[in-house]
C-alpha cells in the first residue's frame, strides 16, 4: 500500500510538473503574441495611409434592366483602374476588345448577354456636380476612375436610347 502510494504521488507530481511547464510556456507565449499585436497596432495608422495613396474606393450599380439592381459600394481598386476593370472586379464579364480607341465593349454581365438587335450594356458614371448620370461617347476602359466616383453598368434598350441607368 504504502509502495502504491509514493507511486501515485511520483506520477502526480510529476503530471503536475508537466502542466505548469506547459501553462508558462503559453502564457509567455500569448504575451509576446500580445505585445507583437500592439506594436502592429500602434503602425497601423501609416499601413493605412500608405494603402490609400496608392488605391482608391468607388461605388458600382450593376442594374440588369429588370428591376434588380446590385450595388458594389466602398469597392477597392488600384489607381488608374478604369470603368472596365471595377466591373471585372465585382462582376464575370464577357467583352470584345476592338483596340486602340474603339475600346472595350462589354457582351455580358453575370451571364446576361447583349441580343445585339435591341439590347445592349452601357457603362455611365455619376456627376456629382449636378446630381446625374452620363453616359459618355467613348468606351469602358477609357474611362479613369477618381477617389469616390460611382458608376454604373445598365442593360438597356438601344431603341429608345437610354437616358439613365434602371
Amino acid at each position: 500500500m504504502t509502495l502504491a502510494l509514493l507511486v501515485w504521488a511520483i506520477c502526480g507530481t510529476a503530471t503536475a510538473g508537466y502542466y505548469l511547464t506547459q501553462y508558462t510556456t503559453y502564457r509567455d507565449e500569448y504575451s509576446n503574441l500580445l505585445s507583437d499585436l500592439n506594436t502592429l497596432s500602434s503602425t497601423m495608422g501609416n499601413v493605412s495611409d500608405t494603402m490609400n495613396s496608392i488605391s482608391l474606393r468607388v461605388n458600382i450599380l450593376v442594374s440588369y434592366g429588370n428591376g434588380t439592381r446590385v450595388w458594389f459600394n466602398n469597392t477597392a481598386l488600384s489607381i488608374g483602374s478604369t470603368a472596365f476593370t471595377a466591373v471585372l472586379a465585382v462582376a464575370d464579364v464577357k467583352y470584345t476588345d476592338y483596340g486602340g480607341t474603339q475600346g472595350i465593349l462589354v457582351t455580358s454581365i453575370n451571364g446576361l448577354a447583349d441580343d445585339s438587335a435591341a439590347h445592349g450594356w452601357f457603362y455611365w458614371y455619376r456627376d456629382t456636380g449636378n446630381s446625374t448620370w452620363v453616359c459618355p461617347n467613348y468606351p469602358c476602359s477609357q474611362y479613369i476612375l477618381h477617389r469616390g466616383d460611382t458608376i454604373a453598368f445598365s442593360y438597356e434598350s438601344y431603341n429608345p436610347w437610354p437616358t439613365s441607368p434602371s
